[in-house]
């Protein structure tokens, strides 16, 4: 005996396999180990940040302004790398956490920038591998 087949009412339009994340950042992120933070300034005021990526970081909200480049001086761990550049807020979550952008890097900077990103994304999968 046949029946016939049901038809889908999604049918004729494409599945997706994954759902694209709501993410803003489209670079890889790092979260500094808790051993070695990743110090930095924002308009003059300490902090630690939360991660950091090669197109920008993440740290808590101190009354920070939305959608202005502020001064950001940055210390990258585990090397004498220092970084004076902008940092503009692009967003302000419900943890209060600011999601920022970091402008005016120079081609030697973003590569200090990359080098940690790597160095630290195999820090994390020895911790994982070592488990």
């Amino acid at each position: 005996m046949f029946w016939k087949k049901k038809k889908n009412k999604d049918e004729g339009q494409e599945k997706l396999l994954f759902k694209m994340p709501v993410e803003t950042r489209g670079a890889f992120r790092v979260y500094p180990s808790a051993a070695n933070p990743i110090r930095l300034k924002v308009n003059n005021v300490s902090l630690l940040a939360i991660d950091l990526s090669a197109g920008g970081i993440s740290f808590p909200n101190e009354a920070f302004p939305k959608n202005v480049a502020l001064p950001l001086s940055l210390d990258i761990p585990n090397s004498a790398k220092h970084i004076d550049a902008k940092v503009e807020i692009l967003k302000i979550d419900d943890g209060d956490v600011c999601r920022a952008k970091i402008l005016e890097l120079t081609p030697a900077e973003e590569d200090d920038i990359h080098h940690y990103i790597l160095t630290r994304q195999k820090e994390e999968l020895d911790e994982k591998k070592y488990k």
